[in-house]
């Protein structure tokens, strides 16, 4: 049986003063009696600890539950995070989500291309973010446990005035994902540039910036990449500019500027979609980064790849990004 993954927003859906192991419970009985008799894994996302006393924390902790605190302008991001490792660690399952507002550009990408990979996406929000979204409200589960705390006696929030949610059903499109041709049958490579001094893109050249990635992997007996994803701070780069790092295959994706979570988040995510796209082919990837391995959740990210065979290789940028030509007699012509 497919294995489900609830996430769920504590703000939008408050958790209700009962034993947790009661509401796990009603929540795995609820799931049965839908049809969905497989194991469960429960993710509860708030702001910050402090709102979480202690012995709750533990006690829902100790139910099987998983808590992750999250600052409410990047929770959408942890949560696509999230549900990108539980489709990983299992390639069909349901994925449900319980967050009012949930609908975050990138958010909303991610349920489609997840819907693509063979996941079931249930999917609460209060205004319709896309017209061809194809999605089944889980509030049904959310008043399943409203439902035992009132024949138990327990507490709990109604938001049912608040709430709005839309059920669509309409054709999901088709869709190009990025990162998904490669040029190689046998070996996928993908390359990651954190550029955090997002100044020094403008005194490269993004010609030999891409030359000298390519002879990175060449040299180790790899195909080079299609491209590499640069993820750069906004207003870093002139417009033309990112033109012509994209005439070189440098793809450039825009963070806000000094947002450090939105920027591990964007890049833990990109590597995760690979992950799924090529998770039947061997894959290298280059992460050129001065400090994303000091950060928890990339750590997270990286161990799941890992453990799913892919190879990640970390190299400082200015070790390769350098201004000249990277020439070695054993890539030949190459260049």
């Amino acid at each position: 049986a497919a294995h489900t993954g609830v996430f769920w927003d504590l703000n939008d859906f408050p958790i209700p003063c009962l034993d947790p192991h009661v509401v796990y419970e009603n929540i795995k009985s609820t799931l049965l009696n839908k049809g969905y008799s497989g194991p469960v894994s429960i993710w509860l996302y708030a702001n910050h600890e402090s709102q979480i006393q202690k012995d709750y924390k533990e006690d829902y902790e100790s139910a099987g539950f998983r808590f992750c605190f999250e600052p409410a302008d990047t929770r959408d991001y942890r949560m696509s995070v999230d549900m990108l490792i539980c489709a990983l660690d299992h390639p069909s399952s349901n994925l449900m989500v319980l967050a009012e507002d949930f609908k975050e550009e990138d958010a909303v990408c991610n349920i489609y291309l997840l819907h693509h990979r063979r996941q079931n996406i249930f999917l609460a929000y209060q205004q319709q973010v896309e017209p061809s979204l194809c999605t089944e409200s889980p509030r049904w589960l959310y008043e399943s446990v409203l439902q035992a705390v009132d024949q138990q006696g327990g507490q709990h929030v109604d938001k049912k005035n608040k709430t709005t949610i839309r059920i669509i059903n309409t054709p999901m499109p088709t869709l190009d994902v990025p990162g998904s041709f490669v040029r190689s049958r046998v070996h996928t490579t993908h390359a990651i540039w954190d550029a955090v001094d997002s100044a020094a893109l403008q005194d490269l050249e993004p010609v030999i910036s891409a030359a000298n990635i390519d002879a990175f992997f060449m040299l180790r007996g790899l195909p080079p990449p299609n491209f590499t994803k640069v993820f750069a701070d906004e207003d870093a780069l002139p417009e033309h500019l990112i033109t012509e790092y994209l005439g070189s295959s440098l793809h450039v994706d825009i963070i806000p500027k000094g947002n450090m979570r939105v920027r591990i988040q964007k890049i833990a995510k990109f590597i995760l979609f690979n992950a799924l796209t090529h998770r039947s082919k061997p894959t290298t990837l280059l992460v050129l980064s001065e400090d994303i391995l000091e950060d928890p959740l990339f750590m997270t990210v990286y161990e799941a790849v890992k453990s799913k065979g892919f190879t990640l290789i970390f190299q400082p940028p200015k070790s390769i990004l350098a201004s000249e030509l990277y020439l070695d007699p054993r890539l030949g012509s190459w260049f």
